[in-house]
């Protein structure tokens, strides 16, 4: 694929899983805003979400061999963190042609998105409190329940993990590999590992 197709596909996961849940895959259609808004105060770094996971590791935790993960970098949300995005991406089946109504063609992949907060641990905990108000509001259909990965605070939303460490959220999903009661421990175990490696925030 082209940096061009993959951007696309990536825009089209954005906007296919946002109308199912508008929290986790925001990252991957930010409203950006001009930097003066947040001249006053230091942007946060971005972090960059494919080195929080190898291709040997996604592909271990799917059972399937997924290719090198392609990176976006979202930029500065409108409440000034810095969002960024990995994608990995499997084959498809043996002998099948890519289908364009599906996601990625009907590829399976992994999708991390990870938000650096200006505001520290209680502006992060704001993107769980935002699956609990979908839930509520009947954005999202399933419940979201806690987990334990290590961060210090974890939820399974029904499709994937989302999680908060210090001033750092992140949302990881498993799309396609399987049912959900076998992508929910993939997502878990690869969430594990994320929360081991990222960067230490005030």
């Amino acid at each position: 694929m082209t940096g061009a197709t993959d951007q696309t596909c990536a825009d089209d996961l954005a906007d296919r899983h946002m109308r199912r849940c508008a929290c986790l895959f925001a990252v991957l259609s930010l409203v950006f805003v001009s930097p003066q808004l947040h001249a006053a105060e230091a942007s946060p770094a971005g972090i960059d979400a494919c080195a929080l996971l190898t291709p040997d590791e996604v592909s271990a935790a799917v059972g399937k061999t997924v290719g090198t993960g392609q990176p976006f970098d979202n930029g500065i949300t409108n409440e000034g963190a810095h969002s960024t995005t990995c994608i990995w991406a499997g084959p498809l089946p043996p002998g099948a042609e890519p289908d364009p109504e599906k996601r990625m063609g009907g590829r399976g992949f992994v999708v991390l998105g990870v938000i650096n907060w200006p505001g520290g641990p209680n502006a992060a905990k704001k993107f769980l409190d935002d699956f609990q108000r979908a839930f509520q509001e009947h954005d999202i259909t399933s419940q979201p329940v806690p987990v334990q990965i290590g961060a210090d605070d974890s939820l399974w939303w029904g499709d994937g993990v989302a999680a908060r460490k210090n001033g750092i959220s992140f949302g990881i999903s498993v799309a396609q590999f399987g049912d959900r009661a076998t992508r929910q421990p993939q997502a878990e175990s690869l969430a594990k590992l994320v929360v081991k490696r990222l960067p230490v925030s005030p």
